[in-house]
C-alpha cells in the first residue's frame, strides 16, 4: 500500500472536513450508516487500543487499515493534528479512492 498517497489523500478530507479523530467522534462514526467505512490506524499505536478498533470495526462492518511505516506523529501531522492514533474517512469518494490504493498494492 503506498502509504503516503493514502496520508496525501487523508490531508485532503481534512481540509475538506471529512475525516474524523477523537474517540467519541470515532465511535459515533462507526454507527453511521455509511457505504464504507474505513479506519486508519497508526503502526505505533498500543496493542489494546488496536485491539479495541479493530473489534468495533468487525461489528460495524468497517475496514481497519494498520499503517505499517507511519506512526501517530506522522498521521497526526497528515491531518494538522500533533498526535493522532486513528482517523477515519466520512466520505465515500475519498473511501473508494484508498479503496483503490489498498487493491493496487495488495493491501490488508
Amino acid at each position: 500500500m503506498d502509504e503516503k498517497r493514502v496520508l496525501s489523500l487523508l490531508g485532503i478530507g481534512r481540509r475538506a472536513n471529512k475525516v474524523v479523530f477523537g474517540k467519541e467522534q470515532l465511535r459515533g462514526y462507526l454507527r453511521q450508516p455509511l457505504r464504507r467505512k474505513f479506519l486508519i490506524l497508526a503502526c505505533d499505536t498500543s496493542d489494546s487500543i488496536k485491539e479495541d478498533w479493530v473489534k468495533r470495526c468487525k461489528s460495524h462492518g468497517a475496514s481497519c487499515i494498520l499503517l505499517k511505516e507511519h506512526d501517530r506523529i506522522a498521521l497526526g501531522k497528515a491531518i494538522g493534528k500533533d498526535n493522532i492514533s486513528a482517523v477515519a474517512v466520512a466520505d465515500d469518494g475519498l473511501a473508494e479512492e484508498i479503496s483503490k490504493i489498498m487493491t493496487q498494492a495488495g493491501g490488508d
